[in-house]
């Protein structure tokens, strides 16, 4: 059903927010004695894992390598440029992130657009496998590779080579990019960026950092000279600026030498080198106070920021503080987290975090989303809570239970040590280059954990509230819709109601008692009466006594991870239109209730140190259950599973507390245009729909708790309609035994219960409709062509084939040729249920290019539907098809979604090699036919928003 699977992620979304955090610390301890482990001395520098090798070629580039196998076939290669957006002169504003831009326009030994060409061709994607970043202090370029070819991984070394020193800066380039990169300027603008270029002067205020923001100046962009920015090139794309990391299934050596091959040569200049200057961030005594309002802001927010020294741990002392850190941050998101649940809660989701700010600083935050007009409460709520922290500090059950979660997250990571994707540590190493990261390796932290964690004690971690929450350097930020400004604070109010609520009197925290198990007995166990071996798929059939059909899979893609997903027809197309919308958010009402006697906070607490998850949801056609556990916790995942099908929860107090945070959360959702924007679209087309939900505030409030509860347990009543499907690291005997204990002994009858399908009614015709609303100078465009057509692989295959090459001659025609676009996106869908298409384009632009630009597209589309299209399209689609399949076979997400669609009575999977041969078939006359069938402008939707109005026009 149009617009329900957005909100479906929305609602669990907006149930708290808990911002992640990167802990440093700058705080001296007495070494304590090292317990365990071969652990160096407490005072010393951490190692660079011997997994690494660590070089410097003679000209200062330095290096990092790592041999990696997951994925198999695969290289993920960087370049890192020490030097951003806070080296620019005042003439330069946005050229540090427009050389990035020219990289990908023309090298010594690359023409404009053979580098994205090539790597198309290889199987990889723009965007995705092929990209870079502008920050304020570095620019990053990152290419993803096939490693089995040596030939391929020297031509991407070449390339990185290039990027380092032979971008060509040619005039007209320059000046067709200009409007490339003022697209993306364009594209950004909003309520968000607007509040965010306020508060930018006042967060960094008497610094750089404040003048330098990566996208620029709109008129440098705009008129900035040739010279100038070629300039910034040579001036700091140097040698010793530059690092380089390679990680992947490859010979580490061959890199090496690759590395010396092509980089060695790039020469050290010194005469009339310009000096690197450092910037940094001042202290301030008195607080820096940002209360900002927009008419287009959807939600209020706060945050309460205090800056400290930064200190990058590399020695064991430091990351001693770390863990000292780590453990303050997750008890306090803990507290949070369970305050929030209470109806009274002023906000809709509350976190901290510490970690790197900017330059020499790193920053310890408070931060909410407020429900509306509670700005002042929220600020009362943050502190209150961390009041509470430095009055009373934490108790030593919250403590012990936060040191096991930590473990256990640090266990698990080093378990999968050799199943690391090679992405995330190519990451790990860039922040090594620019921010200076310790790189000792997971197993080397978990060790170092295992000796450290004991030796916190609490009142280490209780003293970290007081050293961070000083009166000095503070940041506090309000960000707020229109509406809401008579709500808000003033500065004086703001800073004497932080004053009041610090010094104001707490009670202590009380740690209820956790959950020593969930299940007080047992069920009595079923059996499993049926057991086939699938050779094809190298799986696991079993059929349980209770009817429930098992699928079993075992992997070593993971060593520590088995993967789960469950589903039965249904869903809420059993219900009529009128009960649907009172019960359309029953999963979530129910999650949110917690599980048979036990509240959620109770469950979170119990979960600490654990590692598994099971979450229940009900769509339109389905009720399914997702969920995935660490070896070691499967026991725990099979009895929430059943759990969630014998013992959920209804509670009034929870259930009062989550509609009141769903409901804040769309109170202001109009506010946006493009929520406007969208709205207007789903009424025109699905107005004829009866099953069409609006999602807004009077579908929150005709919640029924009561009608929700009983939908639920009727959809999770009986197990024989289910497929379980589980992948990964499976003991089967002991398989055997939960799934007899724990799964067999559900309900079940045998009933085969169907879902209904109805018809997903779409207005026809040739619709257009115009939205006018909004402040910023940018429209944007949709383009819809859907219709009927009988779903199979073949079909579903082909529209896919239209998308990429749709997609890719867009890319080329409206951005690279019109500089139109920053990008043009192209998405297209098939339901196999109600054998409908849909193929949409969408982008932003500038308005009074919108008629040039559609009708641009138009061309295109037309000459896909009379000429064949070029090869290179064909082909490249083909071998990112083969190149992304060869990945996606050696993961576990992968292989459950194929094995619950194989498990579908009403489905016939495609094979294997089927999908090879289904593949390599697509030509240029199927996407030629593709485009006649799948871009029918007799029943399509032109949709724009343009700015400057509230009203809107439909034909």
């Amino acid at each position: 059903m149009p617009n329900k699977g957005l909100f479906y992620v929305f609602l669990i979304g907006i149930v708290l927010i808990c911002i992640g955090c990167n802990t440093t610390l700058n705080n001296s301890v007495s070494p304590p004695q090292i317990i365990s482990h071969a652990v160096p001395d407490f005072s010393g520098d951490l190692p660079i894992s011997p997994r690494v090798i660590k070089g410097q070629l003679d000209n200062g580039i330095n290096y990092l390598i790592r041999q990696n196998n997951t994925p198999e076939k695969r290289a993920e290669i960087r370049l890192i440029v020490k030097a951003g957006s806070i080296l620019e002169d005042e003439n330069q504003q946005g050229f540090a992130h427009f050389v990035e831009h020219m990289a990908f326009n023309g090298t010594e030994d690359f023409e404009k657009q053979e580098i994205v060409e090539y790597v198309e061709s290889i199987g990889m994607k723009f965007g995705a496998h092929l990209n870079a970043y502008t920050s304020f202090d570095e620019t990053v370029y990152k290419l993803q590779l096939p490693s089995d070819k040596d030939s391929i991984l020297e031509k991407g070394i070449h390339i990185l080579e290039n990027w380092a020193h032979k971008i060509k800066f040619d005039g007209l380039e320059i000046d067709k990019e200009r409007g490339v990169v003022l697209e993306e300027m364009r594209a950004r603008q909003g309520a968000g960026w607007r509040i965010f270029n306020k508060q930018l002067p006042i967060i960094y205020q008497g610094s750089q950092y404040a003048l330098r923001l990566p996208i620029g100046n709109k008129e440098i962009l705009e008129q900035g000279k040739h010279q100038d920015l070629l300039r910034f090139y040579k001036d700091w794309y140097r040698p010793e600026l530059m690092s380089l990391v390679a990680v992947g299934d490859f010979d580490p050596q061959q890199i090496q030498k690759l590395f010396e091959k092509y980089f060695s040569s790039i020469e050290v200049t010194t005469q009339g080198q310009k000096h690197k200057p450092v910037y940094n961030i001042p202290n301030n005594p008195t607080p820096l106070v940002s209360i900002e309002t927009d008419p287009e802001l959807t939600r209020t927010t706060v945050e309460i920021q205090i800056k400290q020294d930064l200190v990058t741990p590399v020695t064991y002392s430091q990351y001693y503080q770390t863990l000292v850190a780590q453990l303050f941050i997750n008890m306090l998101n803990g507290r949070f987290g369970e305050a929030t649940l209470l109806p009274q809660a002023p906000v809709i989701g509350a976190g901290s975090s510490f970690g790197a700010f900017r330059a020499d600083k790193s920053v310890f935050t408070l931060a909410a989303t407020a429900k509306p007009t509670k700005s002042k409460e929220v600020v009362a709520f943050l502190l209150t809570e961390l009041n509470r922290i430095m009055k009373h500090g934490f108790t030593q059950s919250e403590l012990d239970r936060y040191k096991q979660s930590l473990l256990s997250k640090l266990d698990n990571a080093a378990k999968e040590i050799d199943t690391t994707q090679s992405s995330r540590l190519a990451n790990e190493y860039v922040r090594h280059f620019v921010r200076g990261d310790s790189i000792a390796g997971i197993d080397h932290y978990l060790a170092i954990g295992e000796n450290f964690l004991p030796l916190i004690t609490l009142d280490e971690v209780n003293a970290l509230g007081k050293t961070w929450f000083t009166p000095h350097n503070r940041i506090i930020k309000i960000s707020a819709p229109e509406s809401d400004k008579s709500s808000l604070p003033t500065k004086v109010e703001l800073l004497t109601l932080i004053e009041h609520v610090t010094q104001q009197q707490v009670t202590a925290y009380q740690d209820s008692q956790v959950i020593q198990q969930l299940m007080s007995e047992k069920p009595e166990a079923g059996s499993i009466i049926s057991k086939v071996y699938d050779d094809k798929l190298d799986s696991h059939v079993w059929i349980l006594s209770n009817g429930a059909k098992v699928v079993l899979k075992q992997t070593d893609f993971k060593q520590d991870e088995i993967q789960f997903a469950a589903r039965a027809k249904g869903g809420y197309s059993l219900l009529e239109p009128q009960m649907m919308f009172k019960t359309i958010m029953a999963a979530n009402i129910v999650e949110m209730s917690g599980i048979a006697n036990y509240p959620l906070a109770d469950i979170a607490k119990f979960s600490k140190g654990k590692q598994f998850w099971v979450r229940t949801t009900i769509n339109n056609d389905n009720q399914s259950i997702s969920g995935g556990s660490s070896v070691k916790d499967i026991e725990h995942f099979m009895q929430m599973l059943h759990l969630k099908f014998v013992a959920p929860r209804k509670d009034k107090a929870a259930f009062d507390s989550y509609i009141s945070r769903v409901e804040s959360s769309i109170h202001d959702r109009f506010n946006s245009p493009q929520g406007v924007f969208s709205e207007t679209i789903r009424l025109l087309q699905y107005s004829q729909n009866p099953r069409s939900i609006k999602f807004d505030a009077d579908i929150v409030k005709n919640q029924d708790l009561d009608k929700s509860y009983r939908f639920y347990q009727q959809r999770f009543s009986n197990a024989a309609n289910f497929n379980f499907i589980f992948v990964g690291n499976i003991n089967l005997q002991q398989m055997e035994k939960l799934l007899s204990r724990y799964i067999a002994s559900l309900p079940s009858d045998s009933k085969n219960e169907q879902r209904i399908l109805h018809d997903n009614l779409r207005t026809k015709g040739k619709l257009t409709v115009k939205v006018e609303k909004g402040l910023v100078p940018k429209a944007t465009v949709r383009l819809n062509f859907y219709g009927d057509s009988p779903w199979s692989h073949k079909s579903q295959m082909h529209l896919n084939a239209l998308e990429y090459v749709l997609g890719s001659i867009l890319r080329e025609r409206i951005r690279e040729e019109k500089s139109g676009v920053y990008g043009i996106n192209v998405k297209s869908a098939f339901s196999r249920l109600h054998n409908q298409y849909s193929t949409n384009i969408s982008f932003s632009c500038d308005p009074i290019r919108v008629e040039e630009l559609v009708a641009e597209i138009h061309k295109v589309i037309n000459s896909l539907k009379v000429n064949q299209t070029e090869d290179k399209y064909v082909d490249n689609y083909i071998a990112q098809k083969l190149k992304s399949r060869e990945v996606k076979l050696t993961t576990n997400s992968f292989w459950k979604h194929y094995l619950q669609w194989d498990a579908e009575d009403d489905y016939q999977q495609l094979g294997l090699n089927e999908f090879v041969s289904l593949v390599e078939s697509i030509d240029k006359l199927v996407v030629k036919d593709a485009a006649n069938s799948y871009l029918n402008i007799e029943d399509s939707l032109t949709a724009i928003l343009l700015p400057n109005s509230s009203k809107a026009s439909a034909e």
